[in-house]
Protein backbone atom coordinates (compact mmCIF):
# COMPACT_ATOMS: atom_id res chain seq x y z
CA UNK A 1 0.00 0.00 0.00
CA UNK A 2 1.21 3.26 -1.51
CA UNK A 3 1.27 5.90 1.97
CA UNK A 4 1.04 9.93 1.41
CA UNK A 5 3.08 12.01 1.62
CA UNK A 6 3.78 15.38 0.39
CA UNK A 7 5.18 16.01 -2.89
CA UNK A 8 7.70 18.22 -1.70
CA UNK A 9 9.43 15.40 -0.27
CA UNK A 10 10.11 13.74 -3.77
CA UNK A 11 13.79 13.07 -4.27
CA UNK A 12 13.76 14.48 -8.09
CA UNK A 13 16.45 11.96 -9.50
CA UNK A 14 15.36 9.21 -7.71
CA UNK A 15 11.94 9.62 -8.62
CA UNK A 16 13.20 10.27 -12.39
CA UNK A 17 15.29 6.90 -12.55
CA UNK A 18 11.94 5.03 -11.28
CA UNK A 19 9.71 6.76 -13.46
CA UNK A 20 12.03 5.99 -16.51
CA UNK A 21 12.33 2.48 -15.35
CA UNK A 22 8.91 2.17 -15.48
CA UNK A 23 8.65 4.35 -18.80
CA UNK A 24 10.93 1.83 -20.70
CA UNK A 25 9.15 -1.01 -19.42
CA UNK A 26 5.33 0.47 -20.31
CA UNK A 27 6.62 2.52 -23.84
CA UNK A 28 8.16 -0.91 -24.89
CA UNK A 29 4.65 -2.29 -24.71
CA UNK A 30 3.18 0.23 -25.93
CA UNK A 31 5.56 0.57 -29.22
CA UNK A 32 4.45 -3.11 -29.49
CA UNK A 33 0.59 -2.90 -29.20
CA UNK A 34 0.40 -0.96 -32.74
CA UNK A 35 1.87 -4.58 -34.22
CA UNK A 36 0.12 -6.78 -31.89
CA UNK A 37 -3.40 -5.00 -32.97
CA UNK A 38 -2.56 -5.06 -36.57
CA UNK A 39 -1.48 -9.04 -35.95
CA UNK A 40 -4.75 -10.24 -34.20
CA UNK A 41 -7.16 -8.14 -36.10
CA UNK A 42 -6.46 -5.54 -39.29
CA UNK A 43 -4.76 -2.56 -40.37
CA UNK A 44 -8.28 -1.09 -41.16
CA UNK A 45 -9.55 -2.71 -37.52
CA UNK A 46 -6.18 -1.15 -35.41
CA UNK A 47 -6.98 1.89 -37.88
CA UNK A 48 -10.63 2.16 -36.82
CA UNK A 49 -9.31 1.42 -32.96
CA UNK A 50 -6.89 3.78 -32.61
CA UNK A 51 -9.57 6.52 -34.21
CA UNK A 52 -11.62 5.44 -31.25
CA UNK A 53 -9.87 5.61 -28.77
CA UNK A 54 -7.82 8.41 -29.58
CA UNK A 55 -11.33 10.17 -29.84
CA UNK A 56 -12.36 9.08 -26.64
CA UNK A 57 -9.31 10.41 -25.15
CA UNK A 58 -9.87 13.73 -26.86
CA UNK A 59 -13.77 13.98 -25.20
CA UNK A 60 -12.29 13.16 -22.17
CA UNK A 61 -9.56 15.64 -21.67
CA UNK A 62 -11.42 17.99 -19.07
CA UNK A 63 -11.04 15.49 -16.96
CA UNK A 64 -7.62 15.43 -17.28
CA UNK A 65 -7.40 18.48 -16.60
CA UNK A 66 -9.26 18.85 -13.33
CA UNK A 67 -7.11 15.22 -12.69
CA UNK A 68 -4.02 17.58 -13.50
CA UNK A 69 -5.32 20.06 -10.91
CA UNK A 70 -5.34 17.21 -8.75
CA UNK A 71 -2.03 16.50 -9.00
CA UNK A 72 -0.66 20.14 -8.90
CA UNK A 73 -2.72 21.39 -6.25
CA UNK A 74 -2.77 18.03 -4.35
CA UNK A 75 1.25 18.26 -4.52
CA UNK A 76 1.83 21.27 -2.71
CA UNK A 77 3.23 21.78 1.05
CA UNK A 78 0.20 21.49 3.53
CA UNK A 79 -2.67 20.77 0.96
CA UNK A 80 -4.83 17.54 1.85
CA UNK A 81 -5.47 15.72 -1.36
CA UNK A 82 -8.78 14.38 0.00
CA UNK A 83 -10.85 17.61 -1.30
CA UNK A 84 -9.35 17.67 -4.78
CA UNK A 85 -9.82 13.72 -5.18
CA UNK A 86 -13.02 14.75 -4.46
CA UNK A 87 -13.72 17.42 -7.12
CA UNK A 88 -12.00 15.05 -9.85
CA UNK A 89 -14.16 12.56 -9.00
CA UNK A 90 -17.49 14.46 -8.91
CA UNK A 91 -16.43 16.32 -12.29
CA UNK A 92 -15.67 12.97 -14.11
CA UNK A 93 -18.41 11.38 -13.30
CA UNK A 94 -20.98 14.41 -14.16
CA UNK A 95 -18.87 15.01 -16.64
CA UNK A 96 -19.10 11.04 -18.69
CA UNK A 97 -23.37 11.70 -17.85
CA UNK A 98 -23.56 14.89 -20.21
CA UNK A 99 -20.91 13.31 -22.71
CA UNK A 100 -23.21 9.96 -22.75
CA UNK A 101 -26.16 11.74 -23.07
CA UNK A 102 -24.48 14.27 -25.92
CA UNK A 103 -22.93 10.58 -27.90
CA UNK A 104 -26.40 9.38 -27.65
CA UNK A 105 -28.61 11.83 -29.19
CA UNK A 106 -25.81 12.80 -31.80
CA UNK A 107 -25.16 8.38 -32.57
CA UNK A 108 -26.39 8.45 -36.13
CA UNK A 109 -24.40 11.61 -36.82
CA UNK A 110 -21.55 10.12 -34.99
CA UNK A 111 -22.38 6.77 -37.20
CA UNK A 112 -22.95 8.32 -40.95
CA UNK A 113 -19.63 10.99 -40.72
CA UNK A 114 -17.20 8.84 -38.50
CA UNK A 115 -15.66 5.02 -39.01
CA UNK A 116 -17.70 4.51 -36.13
CA UNK A 117 -19.98 1.61 -36.68
CA UNK A 118 -23.41 1.12 -34.17
CA UNK A 119 -21.86 -2.03 -32.93
CA UNK A 120 -19.32 0.34 -31.38
CA UNK A 121 -21.10 2.56 -29.28
CA UNK A 122 -21.38 0.06 -26.51
CA UNK A 123 -17.96 -0.68 -26.27
CA UNK A 124 -17.16 2.89 -26.54
CA UNK A 125 -19.01 3.88 -23.62
CA UNK A 126 -17.79 1.06 -21.61
CA UNK A 127 -13.68 1.87 -23.10
CA UNK A 128 -14.82 6.17 -21.68
CA UNK A 129 -15.40 4.68 -18.55
CA UNK A 130 -12.32 3.00 -17.90
CA UNK A 131 -10.25 5.96 -19.61
CA UNK A 132 -11.92 8.60 -16.59
CA UNK A 133 -11.08 6.34 -14.17
CA UNK A 134 -7.42 5.81 -15.46
CA UNK A 135 -6.98 9.87 -15.48
CA UNK A 136 -8.18 10.36 -11.64
CA UNK A 137 -6.21 7.26 -10.87
CA UNK A 138 -2.42 7.60 -12.13
CA UNK A 139 -3.04 11.60 -11.27
CA UNK A 140 -4.12 10.41 -7.07
CA UNK A 141 -0.65 8.65 -7.42
CA UNK A 142 1.27 11.67 -8.61
CA UNK A 143 -0.27 13.93 -5.84
CA UNK A 144 0.37 11.41 -3.07
CA UNK A 145 4.00 11.95 -3.93
CA UNK A 146 4.70 8.83 -6.15
CA UNK A 147 4.60 9.69 -9.74
CA UNK A 148 7.05 7.16 -11.17
CA UNK A 149 4.28 4.39 -9.97
CA UNK A 150 2.14 5.90 -12.64
CA UNK A 151 4.58 4.21 -15.48
CA UNK A 152 4.36 1.33 -13.52
CA UNK A 153 0.91 0.93 -13.31
CA UNK A 154 0.73 1.53 -16.94
CA UNK A 155 3.26 -0.71 -17.43
CA UNK A 156 1.63 -3.64 -15.78
CA UNK A 157 -1.71 -2.57 -17.81
CA UNK A 158 0.43 -2.98 -21.39
CA UNK A 159 1.43 -6.56 -20.39
CA UNK A 160 -1.80 -7.88 -19.30
CA UNK A 161 -3.97 -6.40 -22.35
CA UNK A 162 -1.19 -8.27 -25.01
CA UNK A 163 -1.11 -11.41 -23.48
CA UNK A 164 -4.85 -11.68 -23.58
CA UNK A 165 -4.93 -10.01 -27.17
CA UNK A 166 -2.39 -12.72 -27.89
CA UNK A 167 -4.21 -15.49 -26.13
CA UNK A 168 -7.58 -14.86 -28.01
CA UNK A 169 -5.96 -13.50 -31.41
CA UNK A 170 -8.13 -16.25 -33.08
CA UNK A 171 -11.81 -14.72 -31.75
CA UNK A 172 -10.50 -10.83 -32.12
CA UNK A 173 -11.20 -9.40 -35.16
CA UNK A 174 -13.08 -6.01 -35.01
CA UNK A 175 -11.72 -2.27 -33.32
CA UNK A 176 -15.26 -3.60 -30.39
CA UNK A 177 -13.15 -6.81 -29.37
CA UNK A 178 -9.73 -4.38 -28.93
CA UNK A 179 -11.68 -1.58 -27.03
CA UNK A 180 -13.62 -4.45 -25.02
CA UNK A 181 -10.26 -6.54 -23.86
CA UNK A 182 -8.69 -2.88 -22.67
CA UNK A 183 -11.30 -1.38 -20.95
CA UNK A 184 -11.91 -4.65 -18.90
CA UNK A 185 -8.53 -4.96 -18.65
CA UNK A 186 -8.01 -1.18 -16.91
CA UNK A 187 -10.96 -1.38 -15.19
CA UNK A 188 -9.61 -4.93 -13.45
CA UNK A 189 -6.22 -3.31 -12.27
CA UNK A 190 -6.87 0.46 -11.35
CA UNK A 191 -10.34 -0.06 -9.26
CA UNK A 192 -8.43 -2.28 -6.54
CA UNK A 193 -4.89 -0.02 -6.91
CA UNK A 194 -7.38 3.19 -7.11
CA UNK A 195 -9.18 1.60 -3.07
CA UNK A 196 -5.38 0.35 -2.11
CA UNK A 197 -4.17 3.99 -1.84
CA UNK A 198 -6.35 4.77 0.80
CA UNK A 199 -7.06 8.27 -0.08
CA UNK A 200 -10.62 9.16 1.05
CA UNK A 201 -12.54 11.58 -1.26
CA UNK A 202 -14.23 14.27 0.53
CA UNK A 203 -16.39 17.50 -0.58
CA UNK A 204 -14.48 20.17 -0.97
CA UNK A 205 -14.65 23.57 1.17
CA UNK A 206 -14.14 26.67 -0.78
CA UNK A 207 -10.67 26.86 0.03
CA UNK A 208 -10.25 24.07 -2.31
CA UNK A 209 -12.35 25.21 -5.06
CA UNK A 210 -10.70 28.26 -5.33
CA UNK A 211 -7.42 26.38 -5.63
CA UNK A 212 -8.57 24.26 -8.50
CA UNK A 213 -10.49 27.33 -9.84
CA UNK A 214 -7.00 29.24 -10.63
CA UNK A 215 -5.24 26.25 -11.75
CA UNK A 216 -8.43 24.17 -13.81
CA UNK A 217 -9.44 27.05 -15.55
CA UNK A 218 -6.32 27.32 -17.09
CA UNK A 219 -5.80 23.22 -17.02
CA UNK A 220 -8.92 21.85 -18.69
CA UNK A 221 -8.31 23.64 -22.13
CA UNK A 222 -5.06 23.10 -22.53
CA UNK A 223 -5.62 19.16 -21.65
CA UNK A 224 -7.69 19.41 -24.50
CA UNK A 225 -5.42 21.27 -26.86
CA UNK A 226 -2.30 19.15 -25.50
CA UNK A 227 -4.16 15.46 -26.87
CA UNK A 228 -5.47 17.34 -29.87
CA UNK A 229 -2.17 18.48 -30.70
CA UNK A 230 -0.83 15.12 -30.48
CA UNK A 231 -3.16 13.15 -32.30
CA UNK A 232 -4.45 16.10 -34.61
CA UNK A 233 -2.48 13.79 -37.84
CA UNK A 234 -5.24 11.17 -36.54
CA UNK A 235 -7.90 13.13 -36.64
CA UNK A 236 -7.45 14.43 -39.62
CA UNK A 237 -6.58 11.60 -41.85
CA UNK A 238 -9.34 9.51 -40.06
CA UNK A 239 -11.77 12.31 -41.82
CA UNK A 240 -9.95 12.77 -45.25
CA UNK A 241 -7.75 9.61 -45.18
CA UNK A 242 -8.47 6.09 -44.99
CA UNK A 243 -8.41 3.68 -42.06
CA UNK A 244 -4.85 2.28 -43.43
CA UNK A 245 -3.72 5.44 -43.50
CA UNK A 246 -4.09 5.84 -39.79
CA UNK A 247 -3.19 2.93 -38.92
CA UNK A 248 0.48 3.17 -40.83
CA UNK A 249 0.52 7.08 -39.04
CA UNK A 250 -0.62 5.51 -35.89
CA UNK A 251 2.28 2.56 -35.79
CA UNK A 252 4.81 4.83 -37.65
CA UNK A 253 4.28 7.16 -34.13
CA UNK A 254 4.46 4.84 -31.51
CA UNK A 255 7.72 3.46 -33.00
CA UNK A 256 9.16 7.23 -33.38
CA UNK A 257 8.08 8.80 -30.50
CA UNK A 258 9.19 6.11 -27.60
CA UNK A 259 11.98 8.83 -26.72
CA UNK A 260 9.40 11.61 -26.50
CA UNK A 261 6.62 9.45 -24.26
CA UNK A 262 9.78 8.91 -22.29
CA UNK A 263 10.31 12.43 -21.95
CA UNK A 264 6.14 12.86 -21.24
CA UNK A 265 6.57 10.32 -18.37
CA UNK A 266 9.82 12.30 -16.73
CA UNK A 267 7.26 15.80 -16.70
CA UNK A 268 5.08 14.63 -14.44
CA UNK A 269 7.65 13.68 -11.40
CA UNK A 270 9.15 17.33 -12.24
CA UNK A 271 6.02 19.09 -12.27
CA UNK A 272 5.38 17.29 -8.58
CA UNK A 273 8.69 18.70 -7.36
CA UNK A 274 8.93 22.10 -9.36
CA UNK A 275 5.12 22.34 -7.90
CA UNK A 276 6.66 21.80 -4.25
CA UNK A 277 9.53 23.74 -4.29
CA UNK A 278 7.95 26.51 -5.70
CA UNK A 279 4.99 26.42 -3.33
CA UNK A 280 7.99 26.25 -0.72
CA UNK A 281 9.64 29.91 -2.34
CA UNK A 282 12.50 28.13 -4.32
CA UNK A 283 12.28 30.66 -7.66
CA UNK A 284 15.48 29.34 -8.74
CA UNK A 285 15.01 25.88 -9.57
CA UNK A 286 18.83 25.10 -10.13
CA UNK A 287 18.41 21.59 -11.63
CA UNK A 288 15.57 22.73 -13.77
CA UNK A 289 18.59 23.19 -16.77
CA UNK A 290 19.32 19.67 -16.33
CA UNK A 291 16.41 17.97 -15.95
CA UNK A 292 15.02 19.25 -19.21
CA UNK A 293 17.91 18.75 -21.37
CA UNK A 294 18.72 15.38 -19.90
CA UNK A 295 14.96 14.16 -19.51
CA UNK A 296 14.90 14.54 -23.83
CA UNK A 297 17.90 12.18 -23.78
CA UNK A 298 16.10 8.90 -24.73
CA UNK A 299 14.56 10.80 -27.77
CA UNK A 300 18.16 11.12 -29.23
CA UNK A 301 18.53 7.44 -29.23
CA UNK A 302 15.28 6.58 -30.67
CA UNK A 303 16.28 8.73 -33.50
CA UNK A 304 19.39 7.67 -34.13
CA UNK A 305 18.43 4.16 -33.77
CA UNK A 306 15.63 5.14 -36.98
CA UNK A 307 17.74 6.57 -39.04
CA UNK A 308 20.27 3.26 -39.27
CA UNK A 309 17.74 0.74 -39.07
CA UNK A 310 13.97 2.57 -40.31
CA UNK A 311 13.88 0.06 -43.22
CA UNK A 312 13.95 -3.14 -41.20
CA UNK A 313 11.25 -1.96 -39.05
CA UNK A 314 9.34 -1.04 -42.04
CA UNK A 315 9.69 -4.32 -42.87
CA UNK A 316 8.19 -6.00 -39.62
CA UNK A 317 5.40 -3.32 -39.39
CA UNK A 318 4.10 -2.96 -42.73
CA UNK A 319 5.37 -5.27 -45.45
CA UNK A 320 4.13 -3.54 -48.82
CA UNK A 321 3.84 -0.28 -47.39
CA UNK A 322 8.05 0.00 -46.72
CA UNK A 323 8.14 3.60 -48.14
CA UNK A 324 5.16 5.35 -46.51
CA UNK A 325 6.22 3.90 -42.97
CA UNK A 326 9.84 4.76 -43.15
CA UNK A 327 8.96 7.88 -44.67
CA UNK A 328 6.89 8.73 -41.37
CA UNK A 329 8.73 7.42 -38.75
CA UNK A 330 11.99 9.49 -39.82
CA UNK A 331 9.60 12.69 -39.35
CA UNK A 332 7.97 11.80 -36.43
CA UNK A 333 11.25 10.35 -34.97
CA UNK A 334 13.27 13.51 -35.51
CA UNK A 335 10.90 16.23 -34.03
CA UNK A 336 10.56 14.65 -31.37
CA UNK A 337 13.34 15.92 -30.01
CA UNK A 338 12.19 19.66 -29.95
CA UNK A 339 8.76 17.66 -28.35
CA UNK A 340 10.62 15.64 -25.87
CA UNK A 341 12.17 19.75 -24.23
CA UNK A 342 9.11 21.74 -24.69
CA UNK A 343 6.81 18.79 -23.32
CA UNK A 344 9.21 19.05 -19.87
CA UNK A 345 9.47 23.00 -19.92
CA UNK A 346 5.67 22.63 -20.48
CA UNK A 347 5.03 20.79 -17.70
CA UNK A 348 7.92 23.00 -15.31
CA UNK A 349 5.66 25.67 -16.30
CA UNK A 350 2.28 24.00 -15.13
CA UNK A 351 4.36 23.36 -11.94
CA UNK A 352 4.81 27.05 -10.94
CA UNK A 353 1.24 27.50 -11.76
CA UNK A 354 1.60 28.66 -15.56
CA UNK A 355 -0.92 26.20 -17.49
CA UNK A 356 -2.16 29.65 -19.40
CA UNK A 357 1.71 29.44 -20.99
CA UNK A 358 0.95 26.10 -22.38
CA UNK A 359 -2.63 26.14 -23.65
CA UNK A 360 -1.63 29.27 -25.86
CA UNK A 361 1.74 27.06 -27.34
CA UNK A 362 -0.42 24.33 -28.13
CA UNK A 363 -3.10 26.61 -29.55
CA UNK A 364 -0.43 28.34 -31.96
CA UNK A 365 0.94 25.29 -33.47
CA UNK A 366 -2.86 23.39 -34.45
CA UNK A 367 -3.10 27.10 -35.99
CA UNK A 368 -0.13 26.28 -38.45
CA UNK A 369 -0.84 22.91 -38.47
CA UNK A 370 -3.95 21.10 -39.17
CA UNK A 371 -4.15 22.69 -42.75
CA UNK A 372 -1.06 20.51 -43.89
CA UNK A 373 -2.67 16.79 -43.48
CA UNK A 374 -6.06 18.73 -43.98
CA UNK A 375 -4.93 19.70 -47.47
CA UNK A 376 -2.46 16.89 -48.16
CA UNK A 377 -3.81 13.74 -46.30
CA UNK A 378 -5.83 12.60 -49.34
CA UNK A 379 -2.80 11.78 -51.90
CA UNK A 380 -0.24 11.29 -49.58
CA UNK A 381 -1.56 9.61 -46.23
CA UNK A 382 0.59 8.83 -43.32
CA UNK A 383 3.48 10.88 -44.51
CA UNK A 384 1.21 14.43 -44.79
CA UNK A 385 0.03 13.39 -41.45
CA UNK A 386 4.11 13.07 -40.06
CA UNK A 387 4.56 16.78 -42.18
CA UNK A 388 1.53 18.84 -39.91
CA UNK A 389 3.11 16.94 -36.81
CA UNK A 390 6.49 18.29 -37.99
CA UNK A 391 5.12 21.84 -38.54
CA UNK A 392 3.19 21.46 -35.01
CA UNK A 393 6.15 20.61 -32.98
CA UNK A 394 8.49 23.34 -34.67
CA UNK A 395 5.54 26.33 -33.68
CA UNK A 396 5.04 24.76 -30.11
CA UNK A 397 9.00 24.58 -29.42
CA UNK A 398 9.48 28.00 -30.74
CA UNK A 399 6.88 29.53 -28.86
CA UNK A 400 8.05 27.09 -25.74
CA UNK A 401 11.49 29.30 -25.91
CA UNK A 402 9.88 32.65 -25.95
CA UNK A 403 7.92 32.77 -22.95
CA UNK A 404 10.67 30.39 -21.00
CA UNK A 405 12.44 33.34 -20.94
CA UNK A 406 9.55 35.36 -18.87
CA UNK A 407 8.79 32.64 -16.99
CA UNK A 408 11.97 31.30 -15.43
CA UNK A 409 14.19 34.06 -16.90
CA UNK A 410 16.52 31.38 -19.01
CA UNK A 411 15.79 28.92 -21.71
CA UNK A 412 16.29 26.09 -19.25
CA UNK A 413 19.01 24.28 -21.52
CA UNK A 414 22.33 22.86 -20.24
CA UNK A 415 24.82 23.35 -23.27
CA UNK A 416 27.25 20.55 -21.96
CA UNK A 417 24.64 17.73 -21.66
CA UNK A 418 22.80 19.06 -25.26
CA UNK A 419 26.38 18.40 -27.08
CA UNK A 420 26.85 15.54 -25.10
CA UNK A 421 23.61 13.65 -26.28
CA UNK A 422 24.63 15.19 -29.32
CA UNK A 423 27.03 13.36 -30.44
CA UNK A 424 26.02 10.43 -28.73
CA UNK A 425 23.40 10.61 -31.50
CA UNK A 426 26.19 10.51 -34.16
CA UNK A 427 27.54 7.63 -32.56
CA UNK A 428 24.99 5.56 -31.96
CA UNK A 429 23.85 5.83 -35.31
CA UNK A 430 27.88 5.32 -36.90
CA UNK A 431 27.42 1.58 -34.76
CA UNK A 432 23.90 1.08 -35.62
CA UNK A 433 24.35 1.49 -39.26
CA UNK A 434 27.48 -0.90 -39.12
CA UNK A 435 25.41 -3.46 -37.22
CA UNK A 436 22.41 -3.42 -39.38
CA UNK A 437 24.55 -4.29 -42.34
CA UNK A 438 26.36 -7.06 -41.44
CA UNK A 439 23.29 -8.83 -39.89
CA UNK A 440 21.89 -8.41 -43.01
CA UNK A 441 24.75 -9.79 -44.64
CA UNK A 442 24.67 -12.77 -42.19
CA UNK A 443 21.50 -13.28 -43.84
CA UNK A 444 19.18 -13.13 -40.24
CA UNK A 445 15.83 -12.61 -40.16
CA UNK A 446 14.06 -8.52 -39.89
CA UNK A 447 12.72 -9.35 -36.08
CA UNK A 448 16.66 -10.48 -35.27
CA UNK A 449 18.17 -7.64 -36.78
CA UNK A 450 15.94 -4.57 -35.31
CA UNK A 451 16.23 -6.25 -31.99
CA UNK A 452 20.07 -6.94 -31.92
CA UNK A 453 20.14 -3.09 -33.92
CA UNK A 454 18.46 -1.44 -30.73
CA UNK A 455 20.63 -3.40 -28.14
CA UNK A 456 23.61 -1.26 -30.50
CA UNK A 457 22.52 1.49 -30.11
CA UNK A 458 21.60 1.79 -26.83
CA UNK A 459 24.83 0.68 -25.68
CA UNK A 460 27.22 2.40 -28.19
CA UNK A 461 24.96 5.70 -26.73
CA UNK A 462 24.90 4.81 -22.63
CA UNK A 463 28.61 3.74 -23.31
CA UNK A 464 29.48 7.03 -24.98
CA UNK A 465 27.75 9.06 -21.91
CA UNK A 466 28.91 7.14 -19.56
CA UNK A 467 32.58 7.81 -20.73
CA UNK A 468 32.61 11.90 -21.30
CA UNK A 469 29.64 12.87 -19.09
CA UNK A 470 29.95 13.15 -14.95
CA UNK A 471 26.23 13.42 -14.51
CA UNK A 472 25.85 10.39 -16.74
CA UNK A 473 28.01 8.28 -14.47
CA UNK A 474 26.08 10.08 -11.69
CA UNK A 475 22.77 8.53 -12.71
CA UNK A 476 23.70 4.95 -13.83
CA UNK A 477 25.42 4.71 -10.03
CA UNK A 478 22.24 5.88 -8.19
CA UNK A 479 20.40 3.66 -10.80
CA UNK A 480 22.19 0.51 -9.89
CA UNK A 481 22.17 0.95 -6.46
CA UNK A 482 18.18 1.92 -5.91
CA UNK A 483 17.83 -1.46 -7.71
CA UNK A 484 20.50 -3.51 -5.83
CA UNK A 485 18.76 -2.31 -3.00
CA UNK A 486 15.33 -3.18 -4.58
CA UNK A 487 16.65 -6.67 -5.10
CA UNK A 488 17.44 -7.06 -1.27
CA UNK A 489 14.17 -5.50 -0.50
CA UNK A 490 12.68 -8.59 -2.29
CA UNK A 491 14.84 -10.93 -1.40
CA UNK A 492 14.95 -10.29 2.51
Amino acid sequence: MVEQRDGDEIDLLDSSIRTTSGALFSTTLFVLSGIVYAFVTSPGATGTYFFVSISVSLVLRPIRGISQTLQKVGSERGEAVGPYLGLAVLFALGYLLVAGVAVAALAGVIVRNTVVSPGLLAPVGLYALAVALSMVATSLVGAIGYPSVQTWLNGVQSAIQLIILLALAPTLTTAGDLLLVVAGVRLAVLVPVTVALGVVPTLPDRHAVERAWNFARWSVPDQVLDRLSYNMPVYVLGVVATPAAVGIYEAADRFADFGATISWRLSSPLLTKVSGDSSAGDTQLAYLDGAVTGGTGVTFVVFGYLLAAHDVVARIAFAGSEGVFSTTVLLVGGVNILRGFWTLTSHAMEGIGKPSVSFRTKLYGLAFSVPVPTIFGAEFGAVAGAAGYGVMNLVVFGYVIYYSRAVFGRIPLEPKVAAYLTVGLGVSFALTTGAVAGLTRAGLSPVIVASAAAVTCLVGFGGFLAAVSEPARLVATRTAALWRGRVRSLLG
